[in-house]
Parts: structure tokens; sequence; C-alpha cells
């Protein structure tokens, strides 16, 4: 393996996103009756939609992967006291993908040559699909990169005739974290993992590519947790679906529709039954500078970088992160 393979590997796309949860039924209930997605059964991938979830840690699916979400049952021990419990990120892990194994023995060894701690482990359970590298970021956030199975169907909530069963979103789109080192974390993504900088946002947030999506990652100034998991819809009129049909679920838009600065989509925002956001957006800008070099744009405000139609909640007011 030259030292040209191992510096030029870069991550390709995010597969999952696993979070704790302290009620793994409820979350569950929500991600299928709200938004549509498929149970795994995180033992034989059987879908018994009348599985007991009570304890369980389960897998949840748009389309034929096996899994683009994971929730966990929270059994973390309570952290400090009663009158002022430390708030813990809710994110168990993030899980991204290469095309070859070849890429990932060079991802690895680059990983190795900067110090980073890294452990192999079993993808999913099954020696059958290969092994997945473990390791941590700066902020202790922990990572699994493995090799996209070749039999993987990135789009299947489509029927065979062309015609989606129901609505549901597309695909995992990309996933926001809030960093207490927003440098190092950026530093970290973009030299041992291979991403590019799309935008800047001062010293506040980052956006992070690693194919032709404007951003995968989106990193932000803030105590460290979760901002939001972002999902592709089909297109822009979609949003007013979508927003009908989470008001028959009672489920409040918190913020949109409206157009990002950053990425230029459509977007609305919601909240699982833990608080979690939820982004759904259509219409993102895309990249197609493989043999070029695209410098990263820089945003001065805060509006026009977030919302280019003019409106912030006043929850996001009064979390100025810079």
């Amino acid at each position: 393996m030259s030292e040209q393979q191992i510096q030029k590997v870069k991550v390709k796309r995010l597969a999952h996103v696993g979070l704790w949860s302290n009620d793994v039924a409820a979350q569950a209930r929500f991600y299928r009756q709200v938004l549509g997605f498929d149970l795994r059964n995180t033992f034989d991938n059987s879908t018994d939609q009348d599985i007991d979830l009570e304890n369980a840690n389960v897998f949840l699916s748009l389309g034929e992967e096996h899994h683009c979400l994971g929730l966990f049952s929270d059994i973390r021990p309570s952290t400090g006291n009663g009158r002022n419990p430390f708030r813990r990120t809710r994110l168990h892990h993030l899980a991204f993908e290469l095309d070859t194994d070849a890429e990932l023995a060079a991802l690895a060894a680059r990983l190795s040559q900067s110090g980073v701690e890294l452990a192999l482990a079993e993808r999913d359970g099954d020696p059958d699909l290969g092994d997945t590298l473990w390791f941590s970021d700066p902020d202790g956030n922990r990572i699994e990169i493995s090799v996209t199975p070749e039999d993987s169907l990135a789009s299947s909530s489509v029927s065979v005739g062309g015609r989606r069963t129901r609505l549901r979103p597309q695909a995992l789109q990309h996933i926001a974290l809030q960093t207490p080192q927003l440098e190092q974390m950026v530093d970290f993504y973009t030299e041992a993992l291979g991403f590019d900088i799309s935008d800047w946002l001062l010293r506040e947030s980052a956006w992070l590519r690693c194919n032709n999506d404007h951003h995968t990652v989106t990193l932000i100034q803030g105590k460290m947790d979760v901002d939001h998991v972002g999902y592709s819809i089909f297109n822009g009129p979609e949003l007013l679906t979508w927003a009908d049909h989470l008001s028959r679920y009672q489920t409040s838009v918190l913020w949109g529709p409206g157009r990002h600065g950053a990425g230029h989509d459509l977007f609305l925002r919601i909240a699982d039954t833990e608080g979690i956001h939820i982004e759904l957006s259509a219409e993102l800008q895309q990249y197609y500078d493989r043999d070029v070099t695209t410098p990263p744009r820089l945003w001065h405000t805060r509006p026009m970088a977030l919302n280019l139609w003019g409106s912030i909640p006043s929850w996001m007011r009064e979390e100025v992160r810079v």
C-alpha cells in the first residue's frame, strides 16, 4: 500500500446514526408510525412489527440497508446530583462507509499514523459482513467505519412500479453535532477522515462534505450533543405534504419551511419523542469537484447562513454559539 493511497482515502457516506434512548419502544413507535421507518430485529433481522421493544436495542431502516438509525437503551450510570444532572450527549455512535477493503486498510493506516487508537470488530455482529473499524473523535464520539455491502440498495422506499408505498424520507442525509472544540473537530474530520469544508460561519459552524452532497456532517460550537439528524425527501413541494402529515400525528413543526443559505436546501425541523431534532431536507446543493479545488465559503451573519427567508426561532437565537 503506497503512502499516496493512505493519504488520499476518504470516507464516502454516512451509513447510520446510533442514538441513546430512555424509552426505546416509544422512540421506535414514533419513527415507524410518523416517519415511516421499517423495524429491523437486532437478533434475527426479521421484520416482526410486534416485537417486544421494552428493553431492546433496535435498528430502523428506510430501505434495503440493514439500518440507518439505531436506538440504544440508555443504561449509562447517572452523573451529577439530582438538582444539577450532567447533560450527556445523546449520540451513541456514527457509522460511515468506504467502497473497498483496500480503502478501509488505507484509512486504518492513516489513523494509526496519527496516533488514533483503533479496534476491529465484526460488522453488526455478523462475521460474513466483514470487519468494522472503531475509534473516537476528539470529543470522544464513537465512530464506526466499514465497507459498503455489495448488495446494498440505497433507495428502496420505491415500489416495483416506481411509486412509493407510503410517505417517508428517502434516506439518511446528514448529522449535526454540537462540540466545545470546533476547530479541533474540523481538523480531525478533514485530515483524518478526508472531509472537505463547504461553508464556515465565523467561529460558530462548519459544514463538511465527503461526497456530492453539500454536507454530511455539520459541526456547531456548543455543549457536546446531537444538534439534529437530517433526512432527505423527494423535493420542495413535498415539504408541504409533510407539514400536513405531521399535523395529523400532532407533531409540531419547530422551524420552517425555510431555505438554508449554507447548502441552499429547503427544510423543516421537528423533534422526536425525546426531543432530538429531525430535519427534513430537499434540494441540497451538490458538488461535482472531484478534479478541482473548491474553496470553502465564509458566512458573516447567522440569519443568511441559516435561513435565507429570514426566520430564526427564539430557541436558536438564545443559543448563539460564538
